[in-house]
């Protein structure tokens, strides 16, 4: 574990400096120096700079056309659309599964209608599981509720 640990130190050393700016100076015995903090009384020459701070959105330029937009308003930009361009697919997706599920609807509602107005008898099962038939006034009565459904949800 010991034997990692001077690894481990340099790795962080490195990663914390990497965010500073290095200078090097030489003092009055000629020996070079670095370090992260420039000396006030030497000639300080600067080997690595800090990273740039982002931009920020540029105005307009002169001649009046607006500056060009920048690598992250262009990448803003194209999130946006593409977000947009998924709801789209998704509400299309949507509205095409509920337009379906409605005409398959209507179209069993409609073949139940034909075969009750034609006279077919039909057979409801009760709560003990055995077999009813409808008399005349049920048999009306589903005809009206299948030709009131067809009418309010089937144009």
């Amino acid at each position: 574990m010991l034997h990692k640990l001077p690894a481990v130190v340099l790795a962080l050393a490195t990663t914390a400096a990497s965010g500073q700016e290095i200078y090097s100076w030489k003092d009055s015995a000629g020996r070079v120096h670095y370090s992260d903090m420039p000396p006030a009384e030497a000639t300080v020459r600067t080997l690595r700079k800090a990273p740039l701070a982002p931009e920020k959105a540029a105005a307009p330029a002169a001649d009046g056309k607006p500056a060009a937009p920048s690598l992250a308003e262009k990448e803003l930009a194209f999130k946006k659309r593409r977000a947009a361009t998924a709801e789209a697919e998704e509400k299309a997706s949507k509205e095409r599964a509920e337009t379906d599920s409605r005409q398959k609807d209507c179209s069993e509602a409609r073949a139940q209608l034909v075969a009750m107005q034609d006279g077919q008898r039909v057979a409801r099962f009760a709560d003990n599981g055995e077999r009813v038939v409808l008399d005349d006034a049920e048999h009306e009565a589903e005809i009206e509720r299948l030709g009131k459904y067809v009418a309010r949800n089937c144009k």
